[in-house]
């Protein structure tokens, strides 16, 4: 049995070891990650910041195993004491993409803020518009997103990468 035990962790390895040399991953513990070649490499083609990626995946990894941004499908494993292994894959265009949905920059900023947590009032704080802006913010968010509360608004925010500035976006403007 313990030669089985053995042959069997030899194989994972091997494989970890394969999957490193070729395929995009990201490895998150206790705060920290450590991204692959493969994957830095990734996520700068797309122009992603790579702190507001590594953010939005600490977030759905709470919530998650798997979701996309664009053509860019992401699997989580959690792993014993904590950590997780991101898996990233690009798909080819169309084929399995998550749809776009088109939120203006403040939209977005919105959705993020209450990915995050945050109350009406405290978005309003920390955006510098009023309490009522946020609410007709949040009103287009849930139609364009065809969901009628935030805990929907938040689920198909995270899956779909809509936490993320998109290309050229910047997200305190």
């Amino acid at each position: 049995m313990d030669r089985t035990i053995d042959a069997r962790i030899k194989d994972a390895i091997e494989a970890f070891e394969k999957l490193q040399k070729k395929s995009p991953f990201i490895f998150i513990h206790d705060g920290d990650y450590w991204l692959n070649p493969h994957a830095r490499k990734l996520i700068h083609r797309k122009a992603i910041p790579v702190d507001d990626f590594i953010a939005w995946l600490k977030i759905g990894v709470a919530h998650l195993k798997k979701f996309s941004y664009d053509d860019l499908t992401i699997n989580m494993a959690q792993l014993p004491g904590g950590a997780v292994l991101v898996f990233l894959q690009q798909e080819d265009k169309g084929a399995g993409a998550c749809p776009r949905v088109d939120l203006t920059i403040k939209e977005r900023e919105v959705l993020r803020l209450v990915i995050r947590g945050f109350s009406n009032k405290k978005i309003a704080e920390s955006m510098r518009i009023s309490p009522q802006t946020v609410n007709a913010h949040l009103d287009h968010v849930y139609q364009k997103l065809g969901c009628s509360n935030r805990a929907a608004a938040v689920t198909i925010g995270l899956k779909n990468g809509l936490f993320l500035p998109r290309r050229g976006e910047n997200k305190h403007s």
